[in-house]
């Protein structure tokens, strides 16, 4: 594995997190120490691309990565509509047409998955509003493995299903309000 390998920040969601989501990317501070993932449940065939719908960051890198993309700090990847990320021991990003899991590609159980796989030295992940239980099983694999985990107030998500499925396994380190969710990573930063 590389050395020097950033803080990795991951938020997953679907139905009802892409209004946080984008408070969260034109909010939280540019940190070189950070990369953060953005695992979003997306069509296949997007009318417009999700960089751009995100709008402006302060002063970070925003990219979709391909197939071996590095990971690098400083920057923000988007998963891909239609392609499943990884996050690779070797310090970087794979991509899979595989089958959708629980209906969905980009999966957040397979990248929060994926990580513990890795075996990545620092990360972290926040768990937001939902239709489906995708991201509950990856995110308390990344709880059982030592990493810090947040979920969303089911009473606060605008769909109550994900964040609810989690709760179900485990106690996150954090349970947060949407618009807390530049603190929450912040926090987990600083550990």
């Amino acid at each position: 594995m590389k050395t020097n390998l950033p803080f990795l920040w991951i938020v997953g969601g679907s139905a009802g997190s892409f209004t946080p989501v984008r408070h969260f990317v034109q909010q939280v501070p540019h940190r070189e120490s950070l990369a953060i993932v953005l695992c979003l449940h997306r069509m296949r065939s997007p009318r417009l691309g999700m960089v751009e719908a995100l709008g402006k960051t302060q002063g970070w890198r925003v990219m979709e990565p391909d197939d071996k993309t590095s990971i690098e700090g400083g920057a923000m990847y988007i998963a891909p509509a239609d392609y499943h990320i990884l996050v690779e021991g070797g310090g970087y990003f794979s991509l899979s047409v595989d089958e959708p899991v629980h209906f969905s590609r980009p999966s957040i159980d397979v990248l929060l998955e994926s990580v513990v796989r890795a075996h990545w030295p620092r990360a972290g992940a926040a768990l937001l509003s939902g239709a489906n239980r995708d991201g509950a099983f990856g995110l308390y694999l990344m709880h059982q493995a030592g990493y810090f985990t947040a979920v969303q107030e089911p009473t606060d998500a605008e769909i109550p299903t994900m964040p609810q499925a989690a709760l179900t396994l485990f106690e996150p380190q954090v349970r947060f309000k949407a618009s807390q969710l530049v603190q929450v990573c912040l926090q987990a930063l600083s550990l």
